[in-house]
């Protein structure tokens, strides 16, 4: 169990990390990475249908098909992954910076590789934003949601609304949201209706149902920091935080009621969430404090693959 400021300490320093041409990369195919290796700032994890579990970092994006024993950097080496979300089609698409190597422009837009990231391209917004979160729906993929928290240029703090897989993006003009946008955590739409929208905040668990326009606070007792959704179903996986206990956490019902299923991390908390999209039961986690886990048995129990981002 763990208070609400006990893991807001641990958001911030998260925060302040995340702060810190062509139109298109071919990378260099995959290097490999040996025991040791520490990553920074991990902004993304996803685990595909073919047991590939993928890492987006600060320098680029880590790979592992056997479960941890071994790992590959892929694609472009040091591209500083933000916003990043593996849609229901299997196409990827990120947002962040490019490295040092990278002839394009500075914030990245989005992009989007159809290749598990061994190629991107630009698909919008190129030089001009960066999503720190970006959130397809699960049963629509051609809508995505985007949260830009910082002014940059003519594009404004706010939530953007893509209705064709990225390419245009609209700003909702939202009411009810905290001022920082910071402060949102974690956003996902229902997959039967891409309009409902649940957030985690600092202010607890908001929900929009007019696609992003007006928001409510439905539960100031729960803090969630992760949330993703179980492959063909309406089923929710997060991590929530509650007074009474942390861990990860189920509902049915998009965010009504909550079944715990365990892993408190102490001060510690889950930044984000990979499931499998055939086996529901196969997750991995990413934590704040750059730990990766993982799970086979829906929760139960857990294996670290990186500990404070080392590679076991």
């Amino acid at each position: 169990m763990k208070s609400f400021k006990v893991v807001a300490g641990v958001l911030a320093l998260a925060i302040v990390a995340s702060g810190c041409s062509s139109t298109k990369e071919a990378g260099s195919g995959e290097k490999r990475i040996e025991k040791g290796f520490r990553a920074e700032h991990l902004h993304g994890i996803a685990y595909a249908a073919d047991e590939t579990i993928y890492i987006t970092t600060h320098e680029g994006m880590l790979a592992t098909q056997n479960g941890g024993m071994e790992w590959t950097m892929k694609g472009n080496y040091d591209f500083d992954f933000m916003g990043f979300n593996v849609m229901s089609d299997g196409s990827m698409i990120t947002s962040g910076h490019p490295g040092k190597a990278s002839s394009l422009l500075n914030p990245l837009g989005v992009m989007v590789s159809e290749n598990n990231g061994e190629e991107w391209e630009s698909e919008s917004l190129l030089g001009k934003v960066d999503f720190h979160i970006l959130t397809a729906n699960y049963s629509n993929p051609s809508v995505i949601y985007g949260i830009n928290q910082m002014d940059s240029g003519n594009y404004k703090t706010g939530i953007y609304k893509s209705m064709d897989k990225g390419k245009e993006w609209e700003r909702i003009d939202s009411e009810g949201l905290p001022n920082d946008l910071h402060q949102i955590y974690t956003l996902i739409s229902s997959p039967d209706d891409e309009n409902s929208l649940l957030a985690g905040t600092s202010n607890g668990v908001m929900q929009s149902y007019d696609g992003g326009e007006s928001w409510e606070v439905t539960d100031s007792s729960r803090l969630i920091t992760a949330v993703g959704v179980i492959s063909g179903s309406k089923q929710l996986v997060s991590y929530s935080i509650t007074n009474r206990e942390s861990g990860i956490m189920s509902s049915g019902d998009f965010g009504k009621t909550w079944t715990y299923h365990g892993l408190d991390l102490g001060e510690d908390a889950v930044a984000y969430i990979g499931i499998h999209p055939i086996v529901p039961d196969k997750m991995v986690v990413a934590t704040f404090e750059n730990t990766v886990l993982s799970s086979k048995d829906g929760g139960g129990k857990w294996t670290t693959l990186l500990d404070k981002g080392a590679i076991q």
